[in-house]
């Protein structure tokens, strides 16, 4: 039980006890605010044992205490208990209201669920329960979420035919789910909030505010906020990280700066998300000074100094190869007291590789066994893409050992980094190998891995192979990009040049690299020199010059535009 939680129950404790002191018979009401405070704060057993303490006294819970039981247990993951106490409910007479219904809904939400959810809607007006505006917002909120943009638009529309008029929750909830897939005007979204006669609230702006930032149009979120001030409504900690993440991702550190001094007016202090966002920003002039004077900074204003903020401060530094830096950081962390954990030596072990201090990396490696921390995925796929990339192999080799040995499989980015990392040093046995191992446990490659081993096959002149990978890329969704196209039309004009090919061979070749040159240019890619080169080459022959430059000709206008 945390420091707010403790405070909780003491509190309502109190209150309690002193009912029973002086013998004042709490009532429905009175229960239902105690075990409304001690659900909001996740004691749900206090919650239960209060309501056990009704029944004992023959107060029968109603509905609104049961809903918000069955909501609270939802919300901790308890499914079980909340259909038993939805049961027990019902075991006691008691109907469904709205706010049960609810609290079905946004749990069904939360699995993205939407069809049992909508098949409880009909169930329950089937029975004769209306829907209430929270209901109608419930699902609105569940449909965009789940990419159901017209079933979303449809509930907000029998909102208005059953005469349920939106309260700003529900606009909210509409303006959010519009503006999210990017087909609507902010401005005129923003503009029906008042003509619907209703007073923007603080997550009405966080949304409108944040919609401006993403679109560049910093102005715009600034008079917003302006207008937040001017009409009283009072910021919190989402606008804050919002507007000074907008303006940092901008380069406007200084304007950000005094956005969050005004934030310091409104009691909201700098937290690491606003860290981080600064950070970032400061880190464009890559100038460590900069970027430790920002932190410096940000913890005068309040921010509150701990394992994450410095791994924050550290990552960004290593993230630019300033290891040095970073390692008095750390040495100034662990002097406060604060120790580091997987993600500081992750920081620091990358940055030296960054580096290329590959010895460093190991050593940091080393010191991070020594010190009991565990190193994770992430980890062995910072010292196995370093050390593939240096062309230490059996260092490569004995740290995936000592990985297997930990209990740790490789996942999907490890596997594409032992793939790549042995393909691109001309490893193709073991980059083969990886591969075979990776898609017989069901991992799926990234165009980049796959290009690595098409690559392989490419260079020896095995193009069936070759094509059969990019066939099992369709298979498998996985998008081919300008360098897949790239490498296959360079594998086919070579191997059609090959003395030992017969004519039908060569032919065939080359028809498999114009095919693949037109679908190239279908898909919007742009060949590099060397394909071009290539492709001019191949069949700019005897009778075939007309073919090469009707070709390249669009080619090269594309890559001048």
């Amino acid at each position: 039980m945390d420091a707010a939680s403790w405070e909780t129950w003491m509190v309502l404790n109190l209150c309690y006890e002193k009912w029973e002191r002086k013998q004042v018979a709490p009532n429905v009401i009175t229960y239902s605010s105690i075990i409304n405070g001690y659900t909001k704060k996740g004691m749900l057993d206090e919650a239960v044992r209060i309501m056990k303490k009704m029944l004992d006294q023959n107060i029968m819970p109603n509905a609104y205490i049961y809903a918000t039981l069955i909501d609270g247990h939802f919300k901790a993951g308890k499914q079980d208990a909340a259909v038993d106490l939805y049961n027990e409910m019902k075991l006691n007479g008691l109907e469904e209201n709205s706010f049960v219904v609810d609290a079905f809904i946004n749990n069904l939400k939360r699995s993205q669920k939407m069809e049992e959810a909508e098949g409880l809607c009909k169930n329950m007006m089937s029975k004769g329960l209306s829907l209430d505006r929270v209901n109608y917002t419930s699902l609105m909120d569940a449909f965009f979420k789940t990419g159901r943009e017209s079933d979303a638009l449809n509930m907000a529309e029998k909102m208005a035919e059953t005469g349920i008029t939106f309260d700003v929750v529900a606009y909210n909830v509409l303006i959010n789910g519009l503006l999210r897939l990017g087909k609507y005007d902010a401005e005129s979204v923003y503009s029906g909030i008042r003509e619907l006669g209703l007073a923007p609230d603080c997550a009405t702006y966080n949304t409108m505010i944040n919609a401006y930032c993403k679109q560049g149009k910093l102005e715009n979120a600034i008079k917003l906020w302006n207008e937040m001030k001017d009409h009283s409504v009072m910021p919190n900690s989402i606008t804050c990280n919002i507007l000074v993440g907008g303006l940092s991702k901008a380069g406007e550190t200084e304007r950000a700066m005094d956005v969050l001094n005004e934030m310091l007016f409104w009691g909201i202090c700098p937290n690491i998300t606003i860290h981080k966002a600064l950070l970032n920003a400061c880190s464009k002039c890559k100038r460590a000074d900069t970027i430790l004077q920002m932190h410096k900074r940000l913890v005068g204003m309040g921010l509150k100094v701990n394992q994450e903020v410095y791994n924050s401060l550290i990552t960004v530094l290593c993230g630019l190869g300033m290891t040095k830096r970073a390692t008095l950081v750390l040495n100034n962390m662990t002097k406060e007291g604060i120790s580091a954990d997987t993600v500081t030596f992750n920081a620091l072990i990358h940055g030296h590789f960054k580096s290329s201090h590959i010895e460093k990396a190991l050593a940091t490696y080393t010191q991070m066994l020594n010190e009991g921390v565990s190193p994770g995925i992430r980890t062995y796929n910072l010292l196995l893409g370093g050390l593939l990339a240096a062309g230490s192999m059996s260092k490569a080799h004995e740290i995936l050992g000592k990985m297997k040995e930990s209990g740790l499989d490789p996942d999907a980015s490890l596997y594409n980094t032992l793939i790549s990392g042995h393909g691109k040093i001309g490893n193709k046995k073991e980059a083969i190998k990886f591969y075979c191992e990776m898609v017989t446990k069901g991992l799926v490659p990234k165009t980049s891995t796959y290009n690595v081993i098409i690559e392989d096959f490419a260079k020896v002149g095995k193009m069936d192979q070759a094509r059969e990978l990019l066939n099992e890329m369709q298979v498998r969704r996985v998008p081919p990009n300008s360098s897949t196209y790239d490498i296959l039309i360079c594998g086919w004009c070579n191997l059609s040049k090959q003395p030992e090919l017969d004519r039908i061979s060569k032919k065939t070749c080359r028809t498999e690299a114009r095919t693949l040159f037109a679908e190239m240019n279908e898909k919007g890619f742009v060949p590099c020199e060397n394909t071009l080169a290539c492709i001019s080459s191949t069949f700019a022959r005897p009778g075939m010059v007309v073919d090469a430059k009707n070709m390249l000709k669009d080619m090269y206008k594309r890559k001048q535009s």
